[in-house]
């Protein structure tokens, strides 16, 4: 087999990711894992559309593609093309936008201008849509410009009233859409599959090899919670009004003291203005049933632990909330937890204590879950409501479901505030400063 693979793909945020704060994309994760598998390099080219990627591959100029959400019409029977396994399907959906009236009735469509991502199984169902109804539709399609870019543009258009999309390439995307609600969906699901040339000696075994090894040991799993596990079924579209309401409003009185604890204790500054927004929605005097106050939600113990004189004081808030969340992290050092899985178990112990946390993992292992990943602690934190479970453990019951639940909230608008960083709009404003930018006092 050849040291380095040529690979065509599709230019989509999942594999070309420019919001996600989580890494490479999934897609790209997992063809990356396949590199360090097989001991090769990459060389991977982005294209306009699935037919140009797939013309790549059959043309030679690639020995694999990334097929997302594509299934070829036909393969000639001349040239050597082998499938891997089909990893996810998704159907087609139609979107409408909101200040238009959703689809009631499939003839509504009939005359309407539908935007369609040039990609040919999108344009297929398209066609399919025209012969059932027997009307025509009128067909608005790019094949220059990317599906997010696309999709932003049309965002603020109510002339466009309808948009025909893959659900996979739309998920990661939806929360910036603001304005562009699901309303049906039409067609086969479509595939995520690789496809490869066979005639590359070695490669289609390695390949096979490979996706045994990653679908059963959780790899594939754990990548899919990792790139979209946090993100809700049902988008809450009034809550992403008020998101991006407190951060053009109440978010520039703390951008100051964010960026100063963010530098101090090596935290991301986004990652911890998500925090305190899950935790106080910016409201310095917020006060939980509880007991903890404050920006940060901190419990008197903590507060005295830090040497903190007021919980109430924005900057000490702030500081203190930082610097929890840092000792934290360090803490965890000892149990072999990395990368983002190790910051999702500080979130949870920030919610729960690190004790419950450290019951979590013990849990998992008997429960023979990989007690170094969140995906794990998913699952296992619920069962510490259950006396079977928390008895047998040295700090007992906690309230697992709402572990799980703050850990994705805080995982949802931290993705959400670093793709407001970088899209344009008032929000990059006040956040871009906080990453690589002067804040003012």
């Amino acid at each position: 087999m050849p040291t380095r693979i040529r690979v065509a793909a599709v230019d989509i945020e999942r594999v070309f990711p420019r919001l996600s704060p989580w890494g490479p994309g999934f897609d790209r994760e997992l063809l990356n894992g396949f590199a360090d598998y097989a001991g090769v390099q990459l060389a991977v080219t982005a294209y306009p559309t699935h037919e140009e990627a797939f013309s790549a591959l059959l043309k030679g100029k690639a020995d694999l593609m990334l097929a997302t959400g594509y299934n070829p019409q036909e393969i000639p029977p001349s040239i050597p093309i082998a499938a891997g396994p089909i990893y996810e399907q998704n159907p087609a959906i139609m979107l409408h936008n909101i200040r238009r009236f959703e689809l009631r009735t499939p003839f509504e469509l009939c005359g309407q201008d539908i935007f369609v991502p040039h990609h040919s199984n999108l344009l297929q169902t398209f066609r399919n849509l025209q012969e059932q109804l027997d009307c025509s539709p009128n067909l608005l399609t790019s094949s220059n410009s990317s599906h997010l870019d696309s999709l932003l543009k049309y965002n603020d258009d109510k002339n466009i009233r309808f948009h025909l999309v893959e659900a996979g390439a739309f998920k990661p995307i939806q929360p910036f859409l603001h304005r562009l609600r699901v309303t049906d969906q039409f067609g086969d699901d479509l595939e995520y599959r690789w496809y490869l040339r066979n005639d590359i000696y070695g490669l289609n075994q390695q390949v096979e090899d490979y996706w045994n090894q990653v679908t059963t040991n959780g790899t594939v799993a754990d990548k899919r919670e990792k790139y979209f596990g946090f993100i809700p079924e049902e988008t809450d579209f009034y809550d992403l009004y008020s998101l991006r309401k407190n951060i053009r409003e109440k978010l520039p009185r703390y951008s100051k003291y964010i960026k100063g604890a963010a530098e101090k204790y090596d935290i991301d500054p986004i990652l911890l203005t998500a925090v305190m927004y899950q935790e106080s929605q910016f409201n310095p005097l917020a006060r939980s049933k509880t007991g903890v106050r404050g920006l940060m939600q901190l419990t008197n113990d903590t507060a005295e632990l830090l040497n903190l004189s007021s919980r109430l004081d924005p900057k000490q808030a702030i500081y203190g909330g930082a610097h929890y969340l840092k000792f934290l992290w360090n803490r965890l050092k000892n149990r072999d937890v990395t990368g983002w899985n190790r910051w999702f178990f500080t979130l949870a112990a920030y919610n729960q204590g690190l004790g419950h946390v450290y019951d979590a993992i013990n849990v998992a292992k008997y429960t023979n879950k990989n007690p170094e990943t969140w995906r794990s602690l998913k699952q296992v934190f619920p069962l510490l409501t259950r006396t079977k479970y928390h008895s047998n453990t040295k700090h007992g019951y906690t309230r697992g479901y709402e572990a799980v639940d703050y850990v994705d909230s805080i995982r949802y608008y931290y993705y959400i505030m670093n793709g407001l960083a970088i899209l344009p709009g008032l929000e990059a404003n006040y956040l871009v400063p906080l990453v690589n930018g002067t804040v003012s006092n």
